[in-house]
C-alpha cells in the first residue's frame, strides 16, 4: 500500500512539473497566421516573446523546431502561396508598422543570453546560404 501511494504521489508530482514546464503554446498553423491583421500579429508576437523569455533555452529550441516542422508539413505549392501572401502583407505595412515589428524582434533577441544569440546567428547564416541573391536582398 505504501509503495502504491508513493508511486501515485511521484506520478502526480511529475505530471504537475511537466505541465509547469509546458507553458509554451504550440506554434500557430502558418495557414492561420497568414490571415492575421497587423494588430493580431503584433499582439501574438508580443505574447509569444514574453512566454519565450520565461522559457528555458531547451524549451525555446523545441518551440522553434516545432514551428519549422509545421512549415515542412506544407507542400511546396502551399509554402510558395503563403510566402507570397506574407510578402504582399509586408509591402502593405506602413514604415512605422515595419519598424515596430523589427523593434519587437530586436528586443526579443537582445533579451536572450549571448550563447543563444550566437546560435541564432549561425542558424540564420546557414539559412541564408540556401537563398537566392534576390531573396537575400530582403533579409537585413
Amino acid at each position: 500500500m505504501k509503495i502504491t501511494l508513493n508511486a501515485f504521489l511521484i506520478l502526480c508530482m511529475s505530471t504537475l512539473v511537466s505541465n509547469a514546464f509546458a507553458s509554451l503554446p504550440d506554434p500557430i498553423d502558418p495557414k492561420v497566421s497568414v490571415n492575421f491583421s497587423f494588430d493580431q500579429r503584433i499582439a501574438h508576437t508580443r505574447q509569444l516573446y514574453a512566454q519565450l523569455k520565461e522559457a528555458t533555452s531547451a524549451e525555446r529550441l523545441a518551440y522553434f523546431q516545432k514551428s519549422i516542422e509545421a512549415i515542412k508539413k506544407l507542400t511546396p505549392e502551399e509554402r510558395l502561396v503563403l510566402s507570397e501572401k506574407f510578402k504582399v502583407q509586408w509591402k502593405k505595412l506602413s514604415d512605422e508598422q515595419k519598424k515596430e515589428i523589427k523593434q519587437e524582434a530586436r528586443n526579443y533577441i537582445n533579451s536572450l543570453p549571448e550563447t543563444e544569440r550566437k546560435e541564432i546567428r549561425k542558424r540564420r547564416e546557414k539559412m541564408l546560404e540556401f537563398m537566392s541573391p534576390e531573396e537575400r536582398k530582403h533579409w537585413p
